[in-house]
């Protein structure tokens, strides 16, 4: 799970699954009318190709505003 917050407040978080999205937000005590799921296209990096590291596919990811 990587969470970061971006220059305008907005923690966006990505996670290998939906339920690992939902946990996250549960784990900030964020109700669902206070974020939003978006499905997220990965495209293999010549990095992680190379080095044959596919442990981290993040699939969802979670975009709360800061309170």
């Amino acid at each position: 799970m990587v969470g970061l917050y971006d220059s305008q407040g907005v923690l966006r978080f990505a996670g290998r699954d939906h339920d690992d999205c939902l946990a996250y937000a549960d784990l900030f005590s964020l109700t669902e009318d206070s974020y939003s799921l978006e499905s997220v296209a990965v495209l293999p990096s010549p990095l992680s190709a190379a080095a044959g590291d596919s442990s981290f596919v993040p699939v969802g990811a979670v975009q709360a505003a800061a309170a």
